[in-house]
């Protein structure tokens, strides 16, 4: 089994494995800079009133909106079931009322007598 070296940023630092850490004075540089970056995000923090204020925004927003498509929903079913009803409406013609309507009448007429042909012009007599 082989030991892989890792570059770490403490390369060449002994490993202590017991007893208390040893402070090198850079410790107390570093816990201050810690507590002051800690003291600057602390107060920006949401807290438990905060969440509780944007749970119930959240929850009043969900309803206003639940509510404004319950509406729409209703208003748009409203609307096409009149259209539906005003179009049918119109589409159908109203029934004629039955007339009594006149019977054809043919009148037959009586043949038309020929008028005598004219008579052929006569020779006149000789003499």
């Amino acid at each position: 089994m082989s030991i892989i070296n890792l570059p770490t940023p403490f390369a060449g630092a002994p490993i202590d494995y017991g007893g208390e850490p040893q402070d090198d004075g850079r410790m107390e540089a570093r816990l201050t800079a810690f507590e002051t970056r800690l003291d600057t995000i602390l107060p920006t923090l949401a807290t438990k009133t905060d969440i509780a204020e944007l749970r119930s925004d959240m929850h009043k927003a969900s309803t206003d909106t639940s509510r404004w498509i319950t509406a729409t929903v209703i208003g748009l079913f409203l609307g096409f079931a009149g259209l539906f009803f005003a179009m049918s409406k119109n589409a159908k013609a109203p029934a004629p009322v039955p007339q009594q309507t006149q019977p054809i009448v043919i009148y037959a007429q009586q043949p038309a007598t020929m008028a005598p042909a004219p008579a052929p012009p006569q020779a006149a007599p000789a003499k």
